[in-house]
C-alpha cells in the first residue's frame, strides 16, 4: 500500500517584490520536473510576503524535499506548519501549479494563525485556483 502525507510549510520570501512574479514561475517550472520524477505534487504561491507551499507525496520523499528546501536562498524561517495521512491526492494533476498571487483573506489568516488544519490550507489553495487568471 502507498502512504501519502500532505503538508504545508510557510517561509518569507527574500525575493525583492519586483523579481516575485518570475521567481514563482521558475521555481514551478523546475519542480514540476523534479517533483513527477520523485511522486510529489502541490501548489504554490506567494502571499503577502510569504511563500505557501501545498505538497502531496510518500513521506520518505517529502522529508527529503524538505531538507532540500533549506537551501534554496529565495526564502527563509520554513515552517512545516500542518502535516498528515491523506487518501487521495489533492492536486493528482500537477507536479506543481502556482495560483495566481492575489490578496486572499482567507490564507493570509491560515498564515498569520499558522493553523494545523489541512483542510483549510487545502481549500484556500483550491479557491485560489478556481480564481481566473
Amino acid at each position: 500500500m502507498n502512504t501519502l502525507d500532505q503538508l504545508v510549510y510557510c517561509s518569507r520570501s527574500r525575493l525583492a517584490p519586483d523579481d516575485e512574479r518570475a521567481a514563482v514561475l521558475d521555481i514551478v517550472h523546475v519542480a514540476a520536473f523534479l517533483n513527477a520524477r520523485n511522486g510529489i505534487t502541490g501548489a504554490l504561491t506567494l502571499q503577502d510576503g510569504v511563500f505557501v507551499q501545498l505538497l502531496e507525496g510518500s513521506p520518505s520523499a517529502l522529508d527529503i524535499l524538505m531538507l532540500h528546501l533549506h537551501f534554496d536562498e529565495r526564502h527563509e524561517d520554513i515552517e512545516i506548519v500542518a502535516r498528515g495521512r491523506i487518501e487521495r491526492r489533492a492536486f493528482p494533476a500537477w507536479g506543481m501549479t502556482a495560483p495566481t498571487p492575489g490578496p486572499c483573506g482567507v490564507l493570509s489568516r491560515l498564515i498569520v494563525e499558522r493553523s494545523d488544519d489541512l483542510t483549510a490550507w487545502r481549500e484556500a489553495m483550491d479557491a485560489l485556483l478556481a480564481e481566473p487568471a
